[in-house]
C-alpha cells in the first residue's frame, strides 16, 4: 500500500509540475515571415503567323506612273511585356526601339507606331509615344511602364504598326534602287529609365 501512495504521489507530483511549466505559456505566440518580390523586365514580339514582316511597294501596271506605297503597312505584330519595379530604385521602365542591324534602303523610311495596351493585363502598362521613323539610333517608343503586365500572345500588349514609305523630300524617288533590297533587324528593349 505504501508503494502505491508513493506512487500516486509522485504521479500527482509530477502532473503538477506538467502544469506548472504549461502555465508559463500564453495564448497568444508570434513568428515573421518573410515577403520577397522578384524583379521582373520581360519583353517579346508575338504573332499568329512568325515575327519576319514583308513590306514591298506595289510596282505600276501602267507607264509613267510611280510605285505604290499604298499597301507598305503590316499590323500582325504584338508587343507584349512583364515588369516588377522597385519604387525606390526603378521607378518606371520603358520600350526603346533602334534597328539594330541593316539599313533602311534610300529614297525611303520605316516608321512604327504602337497602340494604346489591349487591356488583356493589369498594373501600370506604359504609354505610347506616337509614330516614330526607325534608324540605328535607339528612341524611346514606350514609356511610364510600372509593375504590370500586357498579356502574352497576339491581340495582347500593343499592336505594332509599320509602314514603309517614300521620303517625302524632293527628289528622293531617284534614290529607289531594286538592288538595295534587304533585310533589316529591329530590336525593342525594356530598360530602366
Amino acid at each position: 500500500m505504501k508503494n502505491l501512495r508513493t506512487s500516486t504521489l509522485i504521479l500527482a507530483l509530477t502532473a503538477f509540475l506538467f502544469t506548472q511549466a504549461n502555465a508559463q505559456d500564453t495564448n497568444t505566440d508570434a513568428h515573421d515571415v518573410v515577403i520577397g518580390i522578384p524583379e521582373v523586365a520581360l519583353l517579346d514580339i508575338e504573332s499568329a503567323s512568325g515575327t519576319s514582316i514583308t513590306l514591298t511597294p506595289t510596282a505600276p501596271t501602267e507607264a509613267g506612273s510611280p510605285i505604290s506605297f499604298a499597301s507598305t503597312t503590316n499590323t500582325s505584330l504584338w508587343l507584349n511585356y512583364s515588369s516588377i519595379i522597385g519604387s525606390t530604385t526603378e521607378a518606371t521602365r520603358k520600350v526603346t526601339a533602334a534597328i539594330s542591324a541593316g539599313t533602311v534602303p534610300g529614297g525611303m523610311l520605316l516608321k512604327v507606331q504602337a497602340a494604346a495596351d489591349a487591356g488583356s493585363g493589369d498594373g501600370t502598362v506604359g504609354t505610347a509615344a506616337g509614330q516614330i521613323t526607325l534608324s540605328s539610333s535607339t528612341q524611346d517608343f514606350i514609356t511610364g511602364i510600372g509593375s504590370c503586365y500586357t498579356g502574352d500572345g497576339a491581340a495582347k500588349g500593343h499592336q505594332l504598326t509599320y509602314t514603309l514609305m517614300l521620303n517625302p523630300a524632293a527628289g528622293n524617288y531617284a534614290n529607289l534602287d531594286f538592288d538595295d533590297a534587304t533585310t533589316l533587324t529591329i530590336t525593342y528593349t525594356l530598360t530602366n529609365n
